[in-house]
């Protein structure tokens, strides 16, 4: 194989894209930092591929240890991208819930939840973690004779007009109420 075809080598002329190649957009992230190419590897892929060895696999990329040092033989690691993306710093920061820390991705599969579910509601929405993770993390959830439904649900269930009773929830009135309470009848003149 040429080295030029040979995957630690494309890894070793990207490494260098993202420190040094104008045209590279990343470029001012990793300039702005003091990342850089540890004098060893800069121009010779040779030290790179001794220190580094062979890629294991297709799945594996260069990642560094520490991401605000550069890349260098003690900061350099093969990985994958599910380890890498828990490398990046303050992007994912780690959540401690009954005495176990994670990153919001990892929760995300323990507690059942989509991935951009848990983070819409945590970084968009506003709710604390503990919110964020529960089965009802708004509170829509209505529960009259042991089971619980949305609004939405309990309308159609009940054969209920949802435009009514949200309304009748919207002027102050009580989900339940608002589902079970008659209407009034209107006056007749």
């Amino acid at each position: 194989m040429k080295k030029n075809d040979m995957p630690e080598y494309k890894a070793w002329k990207a490494m260098k894209a993202r420190c040094y190649a104008p045209c590279n957009e990343d470029m001012g992230k990793y300039k702005e930092n003091g990342i850089t190419v540890c004098d060893r590897w800069i121009n010779d892929f040779e030290a790179f591929y001794d220190d580094m060895g062979k890629r294991p696999s297709s799945k594996h990329s260069i990642d560094r240890i520490d991401t605000l040092k550069g890349y260098s033989p003690d900061n350099c690691r093969w990985t994958t991208q599910d380890i890498q993306c828990k490398n990046r710093g303050s992007f994912n920061l780690i959540f401690t819930h009954d005495g176990e820390s994670l990153v919001l991705k990892d929760w995300a599969k323990k507690f059942g939840i989509k991935y951009g579910t848990l983070w819409l509601r945590i970084y968009r929405n506003g709710l604390s973690f503990d919110e964020a993770i529960k089965q009802d993390a708004y509170n829509r959830l209505v529960e009259m004779d042991g089971v619980s439904l949305t609004v939405k649900e309990w309308c159609k269930k009940l054969n209920l007009n949802s435009g009514n009773v949200y309304s009748r929830i919207n002027r102050g009135m009580s989900p339940v109420d608002a589902l079970t309470k008659p209407y009034r009848k209107s006056r007749s003149k």
